[in-house]
């Protein structure tokens, strides 16, 4: 059987230990995350911003405040 599981950094360790108490295989892979966007990425987040920021004008979606934002980190 084959498990993926996607978690942050922090939890790395957590996820290693109870798959050795397990004595299961596995396999690390990093993501690509770190890298910089393309070009093609880049100006789809922009666009889809662009779109967030005109529903949010229209009163259609609401989005978060800064503070709620680094409330959630």
């Amino acid at each position: 059987m084959r498990i993926i599981i996607e978690t942050k950094e922090r939890h790395r360790n957590l996820f290693l230990e109870m798959a050795k108490a397990v004595k299961a295989k596995v396999k690390i892979e990093d993501d690509d995350s770190d890298r910089p966007p393309t070009k093609e990425e880049f100006l789809d987040s922009l666009e889809r911003s662009f779109h967030q920021a005109e529903l949010h004008a229209q009163g259609k979606i609401k989005l978060s405040t800064l503070k709620e934002f680094l409330d959630e980190l």
